[in-house]
């Protein structure tokens, strides 16, 4: 058994205390701002309490919520809020497409374990798979490239809207590029400036991004995509044009149907 309670608040540490003598209970994550140092004076600790599946299944939607408010604090804050999840849906979550399904545990705190298998499920369901992110690479490079190119005829004929909107189209699969390049999965957009904050961006494309979050342009894009050229040729999407053709053509065969839905090409 681990106990972990230093990075909790001392109505946390009281909390996952008599979590730790529950044996239904398996572990308690700390995860969102306060275990990823985004925290600010009105951060809580955001939990995860993780159950024996059959103990959760006995469980109301409403008691899979607990919140515990400062008392007297005005205006109100929350000290913990606790969610409680079967172990099985997050050793599930390591096979999942979706980032909200993964970045909580980039770097998620183990702060109760009683047998191993939370440190395990968070570390699995944190972690890009090697083949996983190729595969990202290469389709979410291809779906910012397309609605550039598509803007950039657009631009032409005094469509404004239209193109704002093929930006942001783009900007959102770039941002999937930037961070798995690093084989990290995409914040929730309420952290999108500090996460983005911390990459290393060898490509220097993250100033490109914000200017074309702020402004709906393409131009940043156009930029942006040119400087990843390289780094995405070696990770699989050719910069050659008539390469780049051919694995247009195989990406949005029938056949690859799935893989498509997998990473998000539209």
């Amino acid at each position: 058994m681990t106990l972990n309670l230093d990075p909790a608040f001392p109505r946390t540490r009281e909390r996952i205390i008599e979590w730790s003598r529950d044996p239904a209970v398996l572990g308690v994550l700390l995860v969102g701002s306060r275990s990823r140092g985004h925290q600010d004076a009105w951060s809580d600790d955001d939990l995860e309490v993780l159950l024996l599946d059959e103990a959760f299944a006995r469980l109301t939607p409403d008691e899979c919520i607990e919140i515990v408010e400062e008392e007297g604090a005005d205006p109100p804050h929350s000290l913990y809020d606790a969610q409680f999840l079967p172990l099985g849906e997050i050793e599930r979550r390591a096979h999942s497409a979706i980032d909200l399904d993964h970045w909580p545990y980039e770097r998620a705190i183990v702060l109760f374990d009683r047998d191993g298998r939370t440190a395990r499920a968070a570390a699995a369901a944190g972690r890009m798979d090697p083949g996983f992110r190729a595969a990202r690479l290469r389709h979410a490079a291809l779906d910012a490239l397309i609605p550039v190119r598509r803007a950039a005829k657009m631009r032409t004929r005094g469509v404004p809207l239209g193109m704002r909107a093929l930006a942001h189209r783009s900007v959102r699969a770039l941002l999937r590029v930037v961070f798995a390049l690093e084989g990290r999965w995409v914040p929730l957009e309420h952290w999108l400036d500090r996460e983005l904050a911390t990459l290393a961006d060898e490509a220097a494309v993250v100033p490109l991004l914000r200017e074309a979050l702020e402004t709906g342009g393409i131009d940043p894009l156009e930029r942006a995509l040119e400087r990843l050229a390289a780094p995405l040729d070696r990770e699989g999407f050719p910069a050659a044009p008539a390469e780049r053709r051919r694995f247009f053509i195989h990406a949005v065969h029938p056949g690859n149907a799935a893989e498509r839905a997998r990473h998000g090409l539209a």
